[in-house]
């Protein structure tokens, strides 16, 4: 199931997005969780995850296309839809990377074939980001740029593959069940590893594309080491 947001404050189009959406999960085997919000700030201050982002231009308070470039900085793959009767803002549209834009009257031609190119980005993206709650807000970070995570006591630390290093609280356990499906493999009670980054398998280590090098714990190194070798072994 992928999750939708709606950012419109009219109920009547809100409700015709919604049902729009409904539809074409029913003609392409897909299902949609909908939210509906109706101002920009309740879209900043949400701390849901999102597949797709419906957004309307004119807002009450911050417009639509402000939330999205604030969105932008600290999300850059979640697709936006622009769904307004402002047309002369298209093309600043694209600036923050939308990835279609409707003039309303929303049709149901002009809605399926924009959410025909979202879903194929969704498809990519779904299961494939991680939400960070930093001290400055929540980064949404993608998969492929992860590392590794480890934990020490409740404290979480993402290594990026830029050397950035994203501070968190949580628990390994919750990120090992959010990554559901992903190639991600614990080696220590303490650490979770992205199998898509190892570049070597040593005895009792993995050596990252960093550099570095992971210790898998002795209780769990055949396990890690068929997982390794069986994924990477049908991966590349």
């Amino acid at each position: 199931m992928y999750r939708a947001l709606v950012v419109e404050d009219e109920p009547s189009e809100a409700q015709r997005l919604s049902d729009y959406l409904r539809r074409y999960g029913d003609a392409h085997g897909e299902a949609f969780h909908i939210t509906w919000i109706k101002s920009a700030m309740e879209m900043l201050s949400d701390k849901g995850r999102y597949d797709l982002i419906l957004l309307d231009i004119d807002l009450p308070g911050i417009s639509g296309m402000e939330a999205a470039q604030l969105m932008r900085v600290y999300d850059e793959t979640t697709p936006i839809i622009f769904v307004t009767n402002l047309a002369k803002y298209a093309v600043k549209g694209y600036e923050v990377g939308a990835m279609g834009f409707i003039v309303k009257p929303v049709t149901w031609g002009n809605l399926s074939m924009n959410l025909d190119r979202a879903l194929r980005v969704i498809k990519q993206n779904s299961g494939r980001s991680v939400m960070v709650p930093t001290e400055e807000g929540v980064r949404v970070v993608p998969f492929s740029s992860i590392v590794y995570i480890e934990v020490n006591g409740h404290r979480l630390t993402y290594h990026l593959e830029s050397g950035e290093q994203l501070e968190a609280r949580g628990t390994l356990g919750q990120v090992e069940e959010d990554l559901s499906g992903a190639p991600v493999i614990r080696v220590a009670k303490s650490c979770l590893a992205n199998m898509d980054k190892i570049s070597f398998i040593r005895p009792s280590a993995l050596q990252m594309v960093t550099g570095e090098q992971l210790h898998v714990s002795r209780t769990r190194k055949r396990e890690v080491m068929d997982a390794v070798t069986d994924y990477l072994g049908g991966h590349r």
